[in-house]
């Protein structure tokens, strides 16, 4: 309990009284300064009443709603406190914010009780800035006696915890066609035997087979000799293209399209690494290609692809547009205009200029980052080669054409497309219908070119939304 400065000034008053009584030898002022002293001892021990009741009867209680949220999210943090019986003295009751959180000013998180109130609460605003989980343990009583002389500051125990994540997807769905795969996406045969990790198939003992090759549990259930044979190693080029461009950060932080198309990488790389393949990998943002490594089948090439992507960024500067319309090739527009040979309307003659331009069409497609990068990938391939292209559908006929080039120059094409429209603020992350059917033309357009798979990549409660939807809509 300490003293206000209230009872500093009483106190020297009396004081100055007194030294002035025995200086001048007068009993008024000492019966004055004794006055004042007593008036200050019986308020002190009101003011210890007031306090040990107060801790006695008052209890405080903290929420936190909700109880998880992502780095510098908010979260609402109530302060509950009552008293089973009320006291005539002023008494607050202040939430403790932990030193990792940014809590507004203490008159916005402290509940005061005027003489005679017996419950409050209070509930603020706080902001995350740092992930971990987040204790809420502690609240700071402040008492006055009804007087004014003496303050306490009493602390009451509390237990609210709010977990603090790092934004980061939550449910991916990787499927096609709203079908999840399972699969890994970077599995394969080699389709050869020999020496190596993997089991492949046993066979009979020839002459020539080594005893090192024997299978003895095989041949101990066979009564004869048999061989377990290995799946060889391959050489088999992953080849990996990953849009960064400003078209990547649509979605709220940490859930991204490019934090999926992220996962979805990562994934490729572990895949490529257990099979000891070589990867190559080129990160493509609005101006051109930002990174480009490999290929390499060295542990040390793995690791660097991982590091690279986790802390591959958007870039900024917005790419020019392409049409999102449905592409069509060159070839496809010189037959539809074969289609007009003979035909003198008016609009035949309009449309004719358009579907003979196919030279300029491929030229428009021809310097745009994605395209550029997927032609350099198949023209550095010399071998089986397995090119992965991931990006959005914002820009269908560059990605179109990108894939035309891939499907000719690639033993193996895969195309993990994030849906704009599931991405969409406006749409509340669930897509509206026409997008998500746009999507799935243009997802199917690809599949139909040769060695080509194409995969939608999206928020997996998203996907479940639109299927709902899709369900209720039969």
């Amino acid at each position: 309990m300490l003293p206000t400065r209230r009872w500093a000034a009483l106190a020297g008053v009396a004081c100055f009284l007194a030294v002035y009584a025995v200086v001048l030898d007068e009993p008024t002022p000492l019966f004055a300064a004794c006055g004042l002293a007593a008036w200050l001892v019986v308020a002190q021990v009101d003011a210890v009443g007031t306090m040990c009741s107060v801790d006695r009867d008052l209890s405080a209680s903290v929420s936190v709603e909700p109880t998880s949220v992502y780095v510098d999210d908010r979260a609402a943090v109530t302060l509950t406190a009552s008293l089973s019986e009320a006291v005539d003295a002023p008494v607050e009751v202040e939430l403790v914010a932990p030193p990792s959180v940014n809590a507004p000013e203490r008159a916005r998180r402290t509940v005061a009780f005027d003489p005679g109130e017996t419950a409050g609460s209070v509930t603020c605003s706080i902001e995350f800035p740092v992930a971990g989980r987040i204790a809420f343990d502690e609240v700071e009583v402040d008492i006055e006696d009804r007087a004014g002389f003496f303050t306490e500051t009493l602390t009451l125990g509390a237990d609210a915890r709010c977990l603090v994540e790092s934004p980061a997807p939550d449910g991916i769905h990787v499927g096609r066609g709203g079908e999840l795969v399972g699969a890994s996406f970077g599995d394969h045969s080699s389709d050869q035997t020999g020496p190596g990790l993997v089991p492949h198939e046993t066979r009979q003992y020839l002459p020539g087979d080594t005893l090192s090759q024997i299978d003895w549990k095989t041949t101990a259930r066979m009564d004869h000799p048999y061989i377990r044979e290995f799946e060889s190693e391959s050489d088999y080029l992953l080849s990996l293209v990953v849009d960064c461009g400003s078209n990547m950060n649509r979605g709220p932080t940490g859930r991204t399209m490019l934090s999926y198309a992220r996962e979805v990488a990562l994934g490729l790389i572990d895949a490529a690494d257990s099979h000891g393949d070589p990867v190559s990998a080129q990160f493509v943002g609005d101006a051109g290609t930002t990174w480009e490594f490999g290929p390499s089948s060295s542990s040390n090439a793995y690791q660097t692809i991982r590091r690279r992507l986790l802390s591959i960024e958007p870039t900024r500067r917005s790419r020019r547009p392409v049409g999102t319309s449905r592409p069509v090739a060159p070839e496809d527009a010189r037959k539809r205009s074969r289609l007009l040979d003979g035909d003198d309307s008016a609009f035949a003659s309009t449309l004719r200029p358009y579907l003979s331009d196919g030279e300029s069409y491929v030229s428009r497609v021809s310097d745009r980052p994605i395209f550029d990068a997927v032609k350099s990938a198949c023209s550095r391939s010399d071998r089986q080669d397995h090119l992965v292209l991931i990006t959005d559908d914002s820009a269908r006929v560059e990605t179109y054409e990108a894939v035309v080039v891939a499907s000719k120059r690639s033993s193996q094409t895969s195309v993990f497309l994030t849906p704009t429209t599931f991405f969409d603020d406006a749409a509340g992350g669930a897509g509206d219908t026409a997008g998500v059917v746009a999507f799935e033309e243009f997802r199917k357009r690809l599949e139909r070119l040769p060695n080509v798979t194409a995969y939608e990549v999206a928020p997996k409660s998203a996907m479940n939304l639109a299927a709902d939807r899709a369900t209720t809509a039969e």
